[in-house]
């Protein structure tokens, strides 16, 4: 058996394939923490969970920013109110000028001007608070696989960085290839890389979208990208690019 795929291995050689290596790997890999600090309320995944893109991984205690971000909208709101009566007001008696003296007409349009400065203050501050209600919560920046998960409920929490919350690998992956680098002008952009897991052949190829320019001092070799299949990151194997 294995003296048939040596001289497989030759043969397709001579054919023009150039024989590589290649590992699995996620397309994008992500690792997450918080924007905020605080208690741990609440975790919705474990280890090995798929999630889809803006799922809520993690909440933390938000008790006192949504107290703040009701009493900053009933704030808005009397304010509001305030603003389209004084509003209101100051239009009829600008049309009643001659009845009214101009001192009159300047302090009403004083206390509307004061009155939207402080609409646009609370305004500002309803959207502060909606802000940092936001980055309570952990969301998956796109969908995947939990690879690492480091919290639980009741965890304190720092925004100022430390050890990564979760691990988040992408549902697409890529193939890492590495092949001998004296075939570095053969192996081109556009070449399909034919793959083997376990010394059978899977039937599946796929173009290689990237080459490194870098040669491993040490193997020789180079790496290059191809699009990915349906392998689960870290498969590896072996097989050939097709140059042409």
């Amino acid at each position: 058996m294995k003296i048939a795929l040596i001289c497989a291995l030759s043969a397709l050689t001579l054919w023009g394939d150039v024989y590589a290596t290649f590992e699995s790997s996620a397309l994008r890999e992500a690792s997450l923490g918080m924007n905020a600090s605080g208690i741990v309320k609440r975790v919705t995944v474990q280890t090995g969970d798929h999630v889809k893109n803006g799922a809520h991984l993690l909440e933390l205690d938000n008790t006192e920013e949504k107290l703040s971000l009701q009493m900053a909208k009933a704030d808005l709101a009397t304010l509001t109110k305030e603003c389209a009566f004084l509003s209101d007001q100051y239009a009829r008696y600008e049309k009643s000028a001659q009845v009214f003296d101009k001192n009159t007409l300047d302090k009403l349009k004083m206390e509307l001007d004061t009155k939207l400065s402080q609409r646009e203050r609370s305004r500002l501050g309803v959207a502060l608070y909606q802000q940092k209600l936001s980055k309570m919560v952990l969301s998956a920046p796109f969908a995947g696989s939990i690879a690492e998960k480091n919290i639980e409920t009741g965890d304190m929490v720092s925004g100022m960085g430390g050890a990564p919350l979760f691990k988040l690998l992408s549902d697409q992956t890529k193939l890492l290839i590495q092949y001998d680098s004296k075939f570095s002008s053969q192996v081109k952009v556009g070449d399909h890389f034919c793959l083997a897991v376990d010394g059978q052949a899977t039937g599946k190829c796929s173009k290689i979208t990237k080459i490194y320019p870098s040669v491993n001092s040490k193997t020789r070799q180079m790496t290059a990208v191809a699009s990915g299949t349906a392998l689960r990151p870290g498969t590896f194997g072996d097989g050939f690019i097709q140059s042409k």
